[in-house]
């Protein structure tokens, strides 16, 4: 077992007392077989129009799957209402389309969270299970211990790096659950991404982490190393993509951290990124909309890809187990 608008603003007293949820959550034990998961992010449009093909929104359909598969948790990657996540588009879309799901949805703040001051709407929607206002978390299912953390948040100072309260607590949480065999993690920025956006940028034009949108989440993966997170399971970008196990600075690794960009959940796809495809990048699609599928064993997880009846044909599924 491996141990070793970014306008949200806290002031110092804030940040100095608030403290991150820790939730527990019936899994395994409580009902008697290996929980299942269901992963995706970049979700509800601002109304509940749908077409077909990759401008379309799918977000009702991705709904219908995930009440099709009837997994434990729903683990909802950021991006979840566009376009700024009022609490009048929650409630407009996203409750319409989910509302029934709440009691299994687990969320992560995105970006577009954060087009409302504060992430104002996505905190008021989902209230405590969401950590406000400080939007990171963890809980247990299964044998398995699972972080929910704000990479939204990584980009404003203090950043999420070591002496930071994102960054601390996430060390601490993971270090008093040192005895969990099974480690994931999710948030709605990927570490690693073919088609990186650069949208650090100050209100003056100026970049911050030289424009690079992947170099904020750096300090949080060097944790996951050190701690021996098995899976970060990310969104931001629409499209699928299973990465190899890597660590935080883009070596594979044996033991690494494997990391799913599942940003497929509604919301227009993307293309990919300029050739050639990244090393370590193992599978990617775009075509489709669709969710991630895991189940939690005691120390591996069986994964596969899901799509929305009728997309194009695509496979990616396999057993892993946790180091």
């Amino acid at each position: 077992m491996r141990r070793s608008t970014r306008s949200l603003r806290l002031p110092a007293a804030v940040i100095a007392l608030a403290t991150a949820t820790v939730l527990r959550v019936p899994g395994a034990g409580a009902t008697e077989h290996d929980p299942v998961i269901v992963a995706v992010g970049d979700i509800a449009c601002q109304s509940l129009t749908q077409g077909q093909g990759m401008g379309a929104c799918r977000s009702g359909d991705v709904a219908d799957l995930i009440r099709e598969i009837d997994p434990d948790r729903f683990l909802a990657l950021g991006d979840l209402q566009y376009n700024n996540g009022k609490l009048s588009e929650f409630l407009r879309v996203w409750d319409v389309q989910f509302g029934d799901l709440g009691e299994i949805t687990m969320p992560a703040p995105g970006n577009h969270e954060y087009g409302t001051t504060d992430a104002a709407g996505y905190f008021a929607y989902f209230g405590e299970v969401a950590s406000p206002p400080l939007g990171y978390y963890s809980f247990d299912l299964g044998d398995w211990h699972i972080v929910s953390l704000n990479s939204d948040i990584c980009s404003d100072d203090p950043g999420c790096g070591p002496g930071t309260p994102q960054g601390d607590w996430l060390r601490a949480d993971l270090e008093a659950n040192a005895e969990a065999t099974c480690t994931l993690a999710f948030m709605h920025h990927p570490r690693y991404d073919w088609r990186p956006f650069q949208k650090w940028i100050e209100d003056d034009g100026t970049t911050q982490f030289g424009g690079s949108e992947t170099d904020p989440l750096v300090p949080l993966w060097e944790v996951f190393a050190d701690e021996g997170v098995d899976v970060a399971l990310v969104g931001h970008n629409h499209l699928y993509q299973r990465w190899a196990p890597q660590d935080a600075h883009g070596n594979a690794v044996a033991g690494g951290t494997i990391q799913f960009t599942v940003g497929t959940g509604g919301r227009s796809l993307y293309p990919f990124g300029p050739p050639p495809m990244p090393e370590n990048l193992e599978v990617t699609q775009n075509k489709a909309f669709g969710v991630l599928q895991m189940t939690l064993h005691e120390d591996s997880y069986d994964y596969g890809w899901v799509p929305v009846p009728g997309e194009p044909a695509f496979q990616d599924g396999g057993t892993v187990a946790c180091t």
